[in-house]
């Protein structure tokens, strides 16, 4: 159970950290919503399965972005913003509730990118979307990974930050390999439509506040320490 929590943790925060919080166009304003689903040749099947159903929905307004990450056991929604780079995650699993903050200037990328861009287009959420191939190499594993993203300039997207950072254009659809999982990722619908200021709001209090993901973590494992193992 442990190793699942842990998972579940670090590997839908991966996806998340595509963040599209810095974006070129500040007039846009809606929210993209992406389907994912869970390859069932991953390395904890019980976590894959649990996990088939998740949607990610990404509100962006101007300067400012709400990424909601949503599965049947946990919820994580990251709020961001452009000028300030400023960035607060909030976690809600197993009953707790926590807040991360961040800074984009801080934060650092340990995964080396490659990315080529290849012959190839789709529409996409009624997008045209062109291809590349984008390489990920861990330099502490020195473990690679290949993944196909289609993307479509017709959207903003930032350049400067973000799981596909240099990508020229804004990602509708990719896979993401997180903790042994192999997590499809695609766009179903965007809508452009006014969004409530209150979205990019983050609450005063209900919320835990903890310095890192890895803090969350251990104050997690804590809770479980009574019962189930790894």
């Amino acid at each position: 159970m442990k190793k699942f929590v842990r998972i579940a943790c670090i590997g839908l925060a991966g996806i998340a950290l595509f963040a599209f919080s810095a974006a070129d166009d500040s007039s846009f304003e809606g929210v993209i919503t992406y389907s994912m689903s869970f390859g069932s040749g991953s390395s904890s099947p019980q976590a894959a399965a649990m996990m088939q159903g998740s949607n990610t929905k990404i509100y962006i307004k101007g300067d400012k972005t709400r990424i909601e990450v949503n599965t049947g056991m946990y919820k994580q929604v990251v709020i961001g913003d452009r000028k300030t780079k400023e960035e607060i995650t909030l976690v809600e699993m197993m009953g707790n509730k926590y807040e991360i903050k961040s800074n984009a200037d801080t934060k650092k990328d340990d995964a080396n990118l490659d990315i080529k861009y290849i012959d190839s287009t789709k529409t996409i959420a009624g997008y045209t979307c062109k291809a590349a191939v984008v390489t990920t190499k861990n330099p502490k594993t020195g473990e690679t990974y290949n993944t196909t993203v289609f993307y479509t300039d017709q959207l903003p997207y930032s350049t400067d930050m973000g799981r596909f950072k240099g990508l020229k254009g804004f990602p509708l659809q990719y896979g993401v390999k997180q903790q042994g999982m192999d997590i499809s990722i695609a766009a179903q619908s965007v809508e452009k439509k006014p969004l409530s200021d209150t979205l990019f709001v983050v609450p005063a209090k209900g919320y835990k506040l903890e310095n890192s993901r890895e803090d969350m973590m251990k104050d997690i494992q804590k809770d479980m320490s009574g019962g189930g193992g790894q």
